[in-house]
């Protein structure tokens, strides 16, 4: 009975042992994942990321939002396959930010052609001309807009919020500044909204399918003049 009872003993010893064992390298598994990132981490992660959502824009811009797998998406980026969906959940999930990042930087463009512009016929010129020269410039980001509507929804309307904002504000610069007449605050969000209207008609119309065209000296000054005498009609 003794030698069953020290048996039973060092049993229970031993299972002791191998529980705080277990427990012990839960612990440090758990300070592991808690343990904070490192800046380059960070600024691997991040750059992967971008190189997903660039090479996203460059295969749906060659071959649409239907054909654009995650095999081609990754392999364009030149990341492993898995690590795609450490960064975005599903395809989806990447169609989703597409156009709204891409279309920052088109933004970007924009804004930056515009500034010091002599009156507002002078910025809805070098605005147009920015905003075409900018889809000539990446070809593929037209596709990755006009397919948006179908394959990405939610891109396409955040996409036009931006715009739709970005354009509130400059009219509303102008207006203070007395280039525009005085039109209220409401008015200017519908103004905006025609005047980008007509920038997405005439973008349709430089578009052959497969490349974006530029403007015309008549089309773009035609649509300058046009934007010009909407905008500063008194108001009756």
């Amino acid at each position: 009975m003794e030698a069953l009872e020290r048996a039973n003993r060092r049993l229970m010893s031993a299972r002791s042992t191998i529980i705080g064992a277990a427990r012990s390298g839960s612990a440090d598994s758990d300070a592991i994942a808690r343990r904070p990132r490192s800046a380059r981490q960070k600024a691997k992660n991040a750059d992967t990321r971008h190189r997903l959502i660039e090479a996203g824009g460059q295969v749906v811009g060659e071959l649409g939002y239907a054909a654009a797998s995650i095999a081609r998406i990754t392999q364009a980026a030149d990341v492993a396959h898995g690590a795609f969906y450490l960064h975005f959940q599903s395809r989806q999930d990447l169609f989703d930010v597409l156009l709204p990042t891409l279309g920052q930087a088109m933004m970007a463009a924009i804004g930056k052609a515009i500034a010091k512009s002599a009156g507002i016929e002078e910025l809805e010129r070098r605005g147009m001309q920015a905003n075409v020269g900018y889809l000539v410039r990446h070809r593929g980001l037209y596709r990755v807009l006009y397919e948006a509507p179908e394959y990405a929804p939610k891109a396409y309307e955040a996409h036009l919020a931006a715009l739709r904002a970005a354009y509130v504000r400059s009219l509303c610069r102008s207006r203070d500044e007395g280039e525009i007449a005085a039109f209220a605050d409401e008015e200017l969000e519908t103004l905006a909204m025609m005047l980008m209207g007509a920038r997405f008609y005439l973008m349709a119309q430089c578009w052959n399918g497969h490349r974006m065209r530029h403007l015309t000296d008549m089309e773009l000054g035609l649509y300058a003049r046009f934007a010009c005498a909407g905008l500063s009609v008194a108001r009756g």
